[in-house]
C-alpha cells in the first residue's frame, strides 16, 4: 500500500524552459557557445550549487567571471529564476491529494535556493507539500545512491510504501534500487501518467 508520495520538481511539478535563461545571458553580450563551454554543455549543477558546496553569492560570482557577465546580483537571479512555469494537471493532483489527506506528500529535487524559494513563492502548491529533501541541503545529487539513503532517512519513509515521480529514468532507477515504486513522468503525456498513478495507488 502507498503512503507516500515523492515528487520530483522540475518538469514534474513546474516546467523548466532552459530557453528562457540562455537567451537572457546571450542578450548580455555572451555566445551560446561560450554559454554552453562554461556550464559543460548546460548543466550549470556541475558547479556545485545544486550540491551545496557552494553559496548562492559565490555561483552568481563564478558565473558572472566565467561568462564576462555586467549583470548585477539581482538581473542575474531574476533570468536564472525565469525558467519555470506551471504544469497545471500536476497542481490540480497535488490539491487533490492534500484535499484527500491519504497520503504523505514530499519532495525530492536536485534543486538550488535560489530556485527553490522561488518556486516556492510563485507556486503555492508546492508548498501543500509536507516534507522537501533538497539536494543542496542534503549535499548530493539523484541519481548517486547517498541522496536516496538521506531521503528516507530525512522523511523516515519506508520505501514499499512510498511512490517516487521523476522525470528521468536514471533517477527512477536508483530509486527502485532501494525498493521505491517509480513512475518517469512525461509532462507531454499526462494521460498516461494519471493511468499509471491510479494502478498503483489502487493496487
Amino acid at each position: 500500500m502507498i503512503k507516500n508520495i515523492i515528487f520530483d520538481l522540475g518538469n514534474v511539478l513546474v516546467n523548466v524552459e532552459y530557453e528562457r535563461f540562455i537567451n537572457a545571458i546571450c542578450t548580455n553580450g555572451v555566445s551560446k557557445d561560450a554559454y554552453l563551454k562554461f556550464f559543460k554543455g548546460g548543466n550549470y549543477r556541475l558547479l556545485g550549487y545544486e550540491a551545496g558546496e557552494i553559496t548562492t553569492a559565490e555561483f552568481i560570482e563564478k558565473c558572472r567571471n566565467g561568462l564576462g557577465l555586467k549583470m548585477s546580483d539581482d538581473e542575474f537571479t531574476g533570468s536564472f529564476n525565469d525558467m519555470f512555469t506551471e504544469i497545471p494537471e500536476m497542481s490540480s493532483l497535488v490539491r487533490k491529494l492534500d484535499a484527500g489527506e491519504k497520503h504523505n506528500m514530499y519532495l525530492l529535487s536536485n534543486t538550488s535556493p535560489l530556485h527553490f524559494e522561488y518556486i516556492k513563492k510563485k507556486y503555492d502548491y508546492v508548498n501543500l507539500l509536507d516534507k522537501f529533501a533538497l539536494s543542496y541541503e542534503l549535499k548530493s545529487l539523484k541519481p548517486d545512491d547517498e541522496i536516496y539513503e538521506r531521503t528516507i532517512t530525512l522523511l523516515s519513509a519506508d520505501p514499499k510504501e512510498s511512490l517516487f515521480i521523476d522525470d528521468l529514468p536514471e533517477n527512477c532507477m536508483a530509486a527502485e534500487k532501494f525498493g521505491f515504486k517509480t513512475i518517469c513522468y512525461d509532462k507531454y503525456d499526462h494521460t498516461k501518467f494519471e493511468h499509471e498513478f491510479d494502478k498503483i495507488l489502487n493496487k
